[in-house]
């Protein structure tokens, strides 16, 4: 285990891509862990951002919790809202949140964002975060399906939007990460567990600078 990110407490907060095994859940953590870090894990398929500050069950896709490298069992599948963040702050203590948010709420096979809506629900989770540092993972590329209708053109228009929006999280752009077409997916959307493998070692290494640095920040207090 390396020593580069001990003293620090990381909470990841986020949407199916940090719910499932062999996602993002899998390899953040185990990296994070690696480098000293203590890591805790939260996600639930299908929440946005204000679902973490005022409780929205969703549909039941899944939910995960994760403690540290901890193994990973079968996703609770019942309708579960996500913790709020404030509650998740005064129970772990982070010195920093990273957020994974952004392809439940560009309306992939709708005819536009709504830019007012996503406003909102970005801000009312960036406002419930406080002074606690942040960091913010916007989506990177997918393929098109009929399923979810996601498309290039909409993941480089939310990932841009986001970048303007998300102050003072600082932000980490998922398709500037990867190449353009280099994401394998199973749905459009969700990775193979390969493409899951390269993008959460492509935002380790992105983000890990800021990390060593927020590794001195006090933790929060929750309140």
């Amino acid at each position: 285990m390396s020593a580069l990110l001990a003293g620090l407490t990381l909470l990841i907060i986020g949407d199916s891509h940090v719910t499932f095994k062999d996602s993002l859940l899998s390899v953040l953590p185990d990296e994070f862990s690696r480098q000293g870090a203590k890591v805790v894990t939260y996600g639930v398929c299908s929440s946005t951002a204000a679902d973490w500050v005022v409780p929205n069950p969703n549909n039941g896709c899944g939910a995960a919790e994760r403690i540290g490298d901890a193994p990973i069992g079968a996703p609770n599948m019942k309708p579960a809202s996500p913790p709020p963040v404030s509650d998740l702050v005064a129970k772990w203590h982070p010195n920093v949140i990273m957020v994974i948010l952004g392809d439940t709420m560009a309306a992939y096979g709708q005819a536009a964002v709504s830019k007012d809506w996503v406003d909102e629900q970005v801000k009312t989770l960036t406002y419930a975060i406080g002074k606690t540092a942040c960091i913010w993972v916007g989506p990177t590329w997918g393929q098109f399906s009929p399923r979810y209708g996601k498309t290039d053109q909409r993941a480089t228009e939310m990932a841009s939007f986001l970048k303007g929006e998300v102050a003072p999280c600082s932000y980490v752009d998922g398709t500037a990460l990867l190449k353009q077409g280099s994401v394998n997916t199973i749905d459009g959307i969700h990775a193979t567990p390969e493409s899951y493998k390269v993008w959460g070692n492509a935002i380790v290494q992105a983000t890990l600078p800021e990390l060593e640095k927020l590794k001195d920040a006090p933790p929060a207090t929750g309140q």
